[in-house]
């Protein structure tokens, strides 16, 4: 009974920094606000969390872990539009906390870095050995940027098969300009 006790309040402290996100900077929300919006006491949320940041690392890390897991099952392939769909219908859920975490940026818990760490990691493991007219990690940077907007832009808008393809067609047109 403890542990279901425990995952409801840390549901509802994650639910309750994600609304606040949705009116405020991270910097202007303090541990009241998560807890009035949680309709948790400050006891609760601090004996799951020393402070806001230990939150906010907390989702970061969950998510970006799950994309990390999600690209190494889904994307074999960079230049299909049919990987970048299978992401985006997995991160879909978990739309609205991902696209406001998206935008938070502190030093320590970034979302925005990890995935395009990860989206690089992947690209370039992905890549084909082939010569380009630019730079390979020029056009991994590229591919990685333009993914992350393709995927936050969809997950904000919809439309992810109009957005996968393009951004596909956009990549296999760098991969197509051999030096």
């Amino acid at each position: 009974m403890t542990d279901l006790r425990q995952f409801k309040s840390q549901r509802d402290i994650q639910a309750g920094l994600i609304m606040n996100l949705t009116k405020k900077h991270f910097s202007e929300i303090t541990v009241n606000d998560i807890c009035t919006q949680a309709l948790v006491g400050r006891s609760t949320f601090y004996h799951h969390y020393v402070d806001k940041y230990a939150l906010l690392d907390e989702m970061v890390t969950q998510r970006a872990t799950i994309f990390d897991q999600l690209l190494d099952k889904r994307v074999t392939d960079i230049t299909r539009d049919e990987p970048l769909l299978a992401l985006y219908q997995q991160l879909k859920s978990d739309a609205q906390a991902i696209v406001c975490l998206l935008q938070v940026h502190e030093k320590d818990s970034n979302l925005s870095d990890c995935y395009l760490d990860s989206l690089a990691h992947h690209a370039q493991a992905l890549l084909p050995q082939m010569t380009l007219a630019i730079p390979k990690e020029f056009a991994i940077e590229l591919y990685s940027t333009t993914a992350l907007t393709a995927i936050s832009w969809s997950l904000r808008h919809g439309q992810p098969e109009v957005i996968s393809h393009f951004m596909n067609q956009l990549f296999n047109l760098v991969l197509s300009t051999e030096a």
